[in-house]
């Protein structure tokens, strides 16, 4: 099977030449990407706070919800 190189203009050009329920397939199969990267990111970035706040001698999972904001606004000012 032959490789196609496309620019983002071209592939914009091509999607534009679609019937609008084919554009609303894209646009879904998109976000079901960029849902799955964002819920990847989330998932990792709470792993990274239990860790970091672990190393602190804290629970992260028994911290109320203005106790993990301080603790994340604390360790946005550290230096």
């Amino acid at each position: 099977m032959a490789t196609l190189q496309l620019n983002i203009e071209q592939v914009i050009t091509l999607v534009k030449q679609l019937a609008i329920p084919e554009q609303r397939m894209i646009l879904q199969a998109i976000k079901v990407e960029q849902d799955a990267w964002w819920q990847n990111r989330l998932e990792q970035g709470e792993l990274q706070m239990r860790s970091l706040s672990t190393t602190r001698g804290l629970n992260w999972d028994i911290m109320s919800e203005q106790e993990r904001e301080e603790f994340i606004d604390d360790l946005m000012h550290e230096k």
